[in-house]
């Protein structure tokens, strides 16, 4: 099985590519959902943040209160650091658990903003990581139709996250949208990720017969 690391900046396209992946035969990991189900009361995550973090960080129900660990964590870098490691090294073993249940697949994909950082810290491997991107103009009209937001909002979040660059220089493939139609888009991603599959079975069989 391919695995590959889906990430990339908002509005740039990657539930599109998502998308084409499944009709692809991808098994599919969506980290944001999966962080907020390990969170529940009373898993090993939750656990773990509380006795990191103080149990004061859980409102009366026992629900993280993430405006309140977001105020501490992003005012002191270090603390960032010690959350995303707990973060990385939870989500990191339960994706290797549900990826080992799925070596039937063809490929699987794992999305995720921060992908590139878990793969870094050691958390997160994958056959090809791709970043998905696209012109700052063209994700600026989709956010602002998608979210309905003002374009002053939407250029905020644009610049709060790392720009193209970033991601053609750190991934190991690049997928750049730059069309209007979302169908012409999804046309391109096929043909994309087609060929990126055949490259890595390829590798692998190739590796396989050494």
């Amino acid at each position: 099985m391919i695995v590959f690391g889906i990430t990339g900046g908002t509005g740039a396209g990657k539930t599109s590519a998502l998308r084409v992946l499944a009709e692809l035969g991808a098994y599919l990991i969506d980290c944001d959902a999966l962080y907020y189900e390990m969170l529940r009361p009373g898993t090993a995550l939750h656990e773990d943040i509380g006795t990191a973090f103080g149990r004061d960080m859980f409102d009366a129900s026992g629900a993280l209160n993430r405006q309140k660990l977001g105020s501490l964590v992003f005012s002191a870098p270090q603390e960032l650091q010690r959350l995303n490691g707990i973060i990385y090294s939870h989500l990191g073993a339960e994706i290797d658990a549900r990826l080992a249940r799925q070596r039937g697949a063809r490929c699987a994909a794992v999305d995720g903003i921060n992908m590139l950082q878990a793969r870094a810290a050691g958390a997160f491997q994958c056959d090809c990581m791709v970043g998905v991107i696209a012109p700052d103009a063209l994700r600026l009209r989709r956010i602002m139709a998608r979210d309905h937001i003002s374009e002053e909002y939407a250029k905020k979040r644009i610049d709060a996250q790392p720009g193209s660059d970033f991601y053609r220089e750190h991934c190991d493939a690049v997928l750049e949208n730059v069309y209007d139609s979302t169908t012409v888009f999804e046309q391109a991603v096929k043909v994309f990720f087609e060929d990126l599959l055949s490259l890595y079975e390829s590798k692998k069989e190739k590796e396989d017969h050494v």
